[in-house]
């Protein structure tokens, strides 16, 4: 016991001592070799490099990347957003009916796909779930349960209890303009097709005459519905 605490102390003294040349060609080298082991391996070159040296993500993940042998053998080698990326396009391609994407505010960066059968309570609104974000337009948003996705993750954290929770999302046109024929924003007519009356947008976009109007009683709409359902 005293002998391995003895090496760590002068491990750590080591790394005190070197110089900072020292510390770049020493990291360099690291993420050479985790690069080789996650090729022989089918590891997860960023893991290998933060378990072999210690150090956290914020040095890892560049000197990785930066690496030559990051872009010259990227084809033989899979980081977990790949596996997660194969995953994800797997399920998506074993669904044989419509698929929606979803995101939790219009402009969020996370969006996940559900089955179109699974997007209930269609509607027009500027405000998002959640954090009650105001848009800079209306959108389609319906509501779908946080965990029943099929692909991809929402901007969701279950901080009201044990999920699941019923969460409103926005679908925009361009959450789903680049993922193919069966995974677009639905229609009126698909909508109609798959949903219940009560789940269809009661009307149109709003245009530009009536914005101001409309956005004063979807505000009043929102703000009702805000203090009556927490889990929004």
């Amino acid at each position: 016991m005293w002998g391995s605490l003895r090496r760590s102390a002068l491990h750590a003294a080591d790394r005190i001592m070197e110089s900072k040349t020292e510390r770049k060609a020493r990291l360099r080298k690291a993420a050479g070799d985790a690069i080789d082991r996650a090729i022989e391996t089918g590891g997860d070159p960023f893991e290998l490099m933060l378990g072999a040296t210690g150090e956290g993500d914020n040095i890892c993940v560049p000197y990785v990347q930066q690496h030559p042998f990051f872009s010259e053998k990227r084809p033989l080698f899979k980081t977990w957003e790949d596996r997660e990326r194969d995953r994800d396009a797997a399920a998506l391609a074993a669904e044989p009916g419509p698929i929606v994407w979803v995101r939790r505010q219009f402009d969020h960066h996370r969006h996940a796909a559900y089955r179109l059968a699974d997007v209930r309570g269609w509607h027009w609104s500027n405000i998002s779930g959640g954090i009650n974000h105001l848009a800079n337009r209306y959108y389609l948003h319906a509501y779908v349960m946080c965990d029943g996705m099929i692909a991809g993750e929402l901007a969701h954290r279950c901080i009201h209890g044990p999920p699941p929770h019923r969460i409103k999302c926005a679908s925009p046109k361009r959450a789903t303009r680049n993922s193919g024929a069966r995974s677009r924003r639905p229609g009126r007519a698909s909508l109609l097709r798959f949903t219940s009356a009560d789940d269809t947008p009661g009307g149109p976009s709003p245009g530009r005459r009536n914005r101001h109007a409309f956005a004063k009683a979807g505000a009043k709409r929102s703000a009702a519905h805000c203090a009556s359902d927490p889990t929004n």
